[in-house]
C-alpha cells in the first residue's frame, strides 16, 4: 500500500496485521481521488480510518486537515505510524474513538470531506450516517460523504443525504452521498 499522487506519492504506507482492517486497495483510491478532483485546503474527517490511507492521501494531494477516528488501539497505532511516514502530524487530529464520538466530541467546524468506511456488514454505517444526519452544526450543506461498502449492502434512505454517485470496484462500492438541509 502506498500514497498514489500529491507531494507524498510513492511512500510506503504500513498496513495493521490480521484481517480485522481491510484497508482501501490502491485501484479504489486511485478512482476515488480522479472522481473527488481538487481537494486542495480541505477539511476531511476520515472515519473507522484503519491504517489512515484515505485522509493520508487527502493529505498528500493537498488537503488541509485530516481528522482520523478508529477505535482499535492497532489502527490508530498504525496510522500514527502512517503520518509520520507522510509527514503530516501537524495536519492531522488521531483520536482512538468511535465515529459517533468522534463527531461529536473532536470535529472542529465544517469538514467539507467525510471518508466513511465502517467494517462491511455491520449496523456502523447506518448508525453512523444517522449521527451524520443530526449533527446540523458540522455537517452542514453541500457537504460530501464518500462511504464505502461492500457492493451487496443496502444503501440507507436518509433525509438529510442525496446519493449522487455509485461506483464499483469488484467487490467494494463507493456511494456518495451530498448533505442537503
Amino acid at each position: 500500500m502506498r500514497i498514489i499522487a500529491g507531494r507524498a506519492r510513492g511512500r510506503r504506507l504500513a498496513s495493521p496485521e490480521g484481517n480485522k482492517i481491510r484497508p482501501t486497495t490502491d485501484r479504489v483510491r486511485e478512482a476515488l481521488f480522479s472522481m473527488l478532483g481538487n481537494i486542495c485546503g480541505a477539511v476531511i474527517v476520515d472515519g473507522f480510518a484503519g491504517s489512515g490511507a484515505l485522509g493520508l492521501e487527502a493529505l498528500s494531494r493537498g488537503a488541509e486537515r485530516c481528522y482520523f477516528f478508529d477505535s482499535s488501539r492497532q489502527a490508530v497505532a498504525t496510522i500514527r505510524e502512517n503520518v509520520s511516514r507522510v509527514g503530516v502530524e501537524d495536519q492531522s487530529i488521531i483520536r482512538r474513538c468511535g465515529f459517533e464520538q468522534g463527531l461529536e466530541r473532536f470535529v472542529e467546524g465544517t469538514p467539507d470531506l467525510w471518508f466513511f468506511d465502517p467494517p462491511y456488514g455491520t449496523i456502523f454505517a447506518e448508525q453512523g450516517l444517522k449521527a451524520m444526519e443530526r449533527s446540523t452544526q458540522k455537517v452542514t450543506d453541500g457537504a460530501l460523504v464518500v462511504w464505502e461498502s461492500h457492493r451487496d449492502e443496502a444503501v440507507p434512505d436518509l433525509e438529510a443525504f442525496e446519493v449522487t454517485r455509485k461506483r464499483e470496484y469488484g467487490t467494494t462500492r463507493l456511494v456518495f452521498f451530498r448533505c442537503r438541509r
